[in-house]
């Protein structure tokens, strides 16, 4: 399956629509259908997974203990989110609960992070992208780099 990368921006509209950059939208498409969950697993961004790779996720949560306070966590926060299909226009709905206490609204950055979109708030990545990683985070992304 294709790697979803790079950024695009997009807006959310009135309606709460995000409409796809056409890039992502195609590999979308030809690699996993129009078929999508939409949710949130941090309060500053939205992500947009292939209907089958979140299944595939969220499986492998569900096999877990249902005592576990880390899986309950995810698993109500994860459903928070919905299933939607991606119109003739390349839009989705984003759910309303999520818009709405996140505020996400009007511009937005599309990336891709592998197997899902994230959707951040054009400001919130002005912050991000204007901060640097810390001297632990490098020496932690070499770490990574060297296994």
């Amino acid at each position: 399956m294709e790697t979803f990368r790079g950024a695009f921006n997009a807006t959310i509209d009135e309606k709460g629509r995000l409409k796809l950059p056409t890039r992502l939208k195609a590999q979308l498409e030809g690699s996993y259908g129009l078929q999508v969950f939409i949710t949130s697993l941090r309060s500053a961004e939205l992500r947009v997974y292939p209907l089958s790779v979140w299944i595939e996720k969220e499986r492998r949560f569900l096999d877990r203990s249902p005592w576990d306070p880390l899986v309950q966590e995810f698993l109500e926060r994860a459903n928070y989110g919905q299933e939607d299909e991606v119109d003739a226009q390349g839009r989705v709905l984003v759910p309303v609960h999520l818009r709405e206490m996140l505020g996400f609204a009007g511009e937005v950055l599309v990336s891709g992070r592998g197997d899902f979109f994230a959707v951040v708030p054009r400001e919130r990545v002005r912050t991000k992208l204007t901060s640097d990683f810390t001297s632990e985070q490098w020496a932690a992304l070499a770490a990574l780099e060297r296994e």
